[in-house]
């Protein structure tokens, strides 16, 4: 019989690690997007040599599982920069995970933001160019309050799927909920394995479910701003980009 008493005892143990997990996800999140701007802008502008570094890029970190972009990350990282005379004594498992992480989350990124670009019309890019407008006015005004209601489904797919790689996490010696879960089924001799998972399903139940409503808000106040400024309708450049993912482009 489930053991409900023992999943809220040790409910407060988990808990007093989450924030590991929680800064970790944000900062992950937070430089995966910005370093998938960049590489997106890269191979959007078809960068000589640097595009196809970064397609090599995509095609490593979406290819590869993460456990193993993670060992790569802690093993290899420093063993890669003592080759060029770099020594990294003090490189934690918290700052591999962040870097592991951030390139993963950039290349999935990169693979939505590049499409929602190109889903938007180019008679939207000659009108702003036709008004006068500079690179930075043109994006910032026009370009991207289109591209971002386009592109957010994607991107709470990848902060989802963000969310799940973080239980891998502990592989490499952070000190998070799944490792403390080790602990505690180590403590019981396994006699609460069942209650001790769940009780981690259920907090990252309720994780997950956080960042989706968070989402679907940024998605309903990007569309009421689209349909204000009278752009182009939501559902006409989803589809664009659906036909544009499917084609590789």
């Amino acid at each position: 019989m489930l053991d409900i008493k023992y999943m809220l005892e040790i409910t407060p143990s988990l808990l007093s690690v989450l924030h590991v997990t929680l800064i970790i996800l944000i900062a992950s999140s937070t430089l995966g997007l910005g370093l998938s701007i960049l590489v997106t802008a890269i191979r959007i502008k078809k960068v000589k040599y640097l595009s196809k570094v970064m397609d090599l890029f995509i095609s490593f970190t979406r290819s590869v599982p993460i456990v193993l972009q993670l060992f790569l990350m802690y093993y290899g990282f420093p063993f890669l920069l003592s080759m060029i005379g770099i020594h990294i004594n003090d490189f934690s498992a918290a700052a591999a995970t962040v870097l592991a992480l951030t390139l993963y989350n950039a290349g999935y990124l990169s693979e939505v933001l590049r499409p929602a670009y190109l889903a938007v019309e180019k008679g939207q890019h000659e009108a702003a160019d036709g008004l006068g407008y500079t690179p930075f006015q043109k994006f910032t005004r026009i370009i991207a309050p289109q591209v971002i209601p386009i592109a957010l489904p994607g991107w709470g797919n990848a902060l989802v799927y963000l969310i799940h790689d973080t239980s891998l996490i502990f592989t490499i010696g952070v000190a998070d909920i799944m490792g403390v879960a080790n602990t505690l089924v180590s403590s019981s001799y396994g006699a609460h394995q069942i209650e001790i998972y769940l009780t981690i399903a259920l907090l990252f139940w309720a994780i997950t479910v956080s960042a989706d409503t968070m989402v679907r808000i940024f998605e309903k106040k990007a569309a009421k701003y689209n349909l204000s400024n009278g752009f182009a309708p939501k559902k006409k450049a989803k589809r664009k980009m659906r036909i544009l993912v499917q084609k590789g482009v």
